[in-house]
């Protein structure tokens, strides 16, 4: 079947370095403001953060008439529906996203796969072969830098070696979470080390803000990190969250 959907994975196989709220937001976005067609495969196991989040979203929703009118407004405003989020594992996310394909009623641009954050599972690297393109978030640690490192070595090994038989041609680092009163060293280094290995940078940063925790609530009126809404326009201000889209976008060609 020809691959028209792109598949892309906000990917690292160390914890913590927020690539679930990346794709939530990236997705919500796309899909909302910019009228993308979009899709999630959650096959992070154990956490599902993507899924349940949603099932968060509708629940709180269900308990609040304000957040009903809001949600129907945009439903009305932006003439699309939710985009589908489906719990899957490794094993079978490639066979979710190919029936969703096929079952959907409009193409679908984009489906990203938010994956457990290991490599040690085949399935794992199976699916990430698949991917049209991996974007890795980074933070300024030093153990996750190396853990980091030694999982953009792994996918650049299996590129080359294997280039002409699986779909993954490039991947991308960025980083994440960037305190620039607190600018080390370590930024630098792992700049040198990258355009060693010829591993891209993405020129865009996002800061460490607490607004990426602002997840949808009765009680508050702007909302951030939602799988139903997408991100307010006030609360996108200096997140870099924009940014981080448009510089992917083009990247992709979206």
């Amino acid at each position: 079947m020809k691959k028209e959907t792109l598949f892309i994975s906000i990917s690292n196989q160390k914890g913590g370095v927020g690539k679930s709220v990346i794709s939530t937001l990236i997705a919500s976005y796309l899909h909302l403001t910019k009228k993308k067609n979009v899709a999630v495969i959650d096959c992070d196991y154990p956490q599902y953060s993507i899924f349940n989040m949603r099932e968060d979203d509708r629940k709180t929703i269900y308990q609040s008439q304000d957040l009903q009118v809001a949600l129907t407004k945009q439903f009305d405003k932006y003439d699309k529906k939710a985009y589908p989020i489906i719990k899957a594992t490794t094993d079978n996310a490639l066979e979710e996203a190919i029936n969703l394909i096929k079952s959907s009623e409009s193409k679908i641009d984009v489906i990203f796969f938010d994956l457990p954050g290991t490599v040690n599972n085949p399935g794992i690297l199976n699916v990430l072969l698949t991917m049209n393109f991996v974007f890795i978030p980074v933070i300024a640690d030093k153990r996750i830098l190396q853990s980091s490192l030694a999982f953009m070595l792994l996918l650049k090994e299996y590129i080359n070696a294997y280039s002409d038989k699986i779909s993954l041609k490039k991947y991308y680092a960025f980083w994440n979470k960037v305190d620039k009163r607190e600018h080390t060293e370590l930024y630098a280094d792992f700049k040198e080390i990258l355009v060693d290995a010829n591993i891209p940078l993405l020129k865009t940063e996002l800061p460490d803000t607490k607004k990426y925790n602002k997840e949808l609530s009765i009680y508050r009126t702007a909302v951030f990190r939602s799988t139903l809404f997408p991100p307010d326009a006030r609360q996108l201000r200096r997140s870099n969250i924009d940014k981080l889209i448009k510089e992917i976008s083009n990247i992709i060609k979206l």
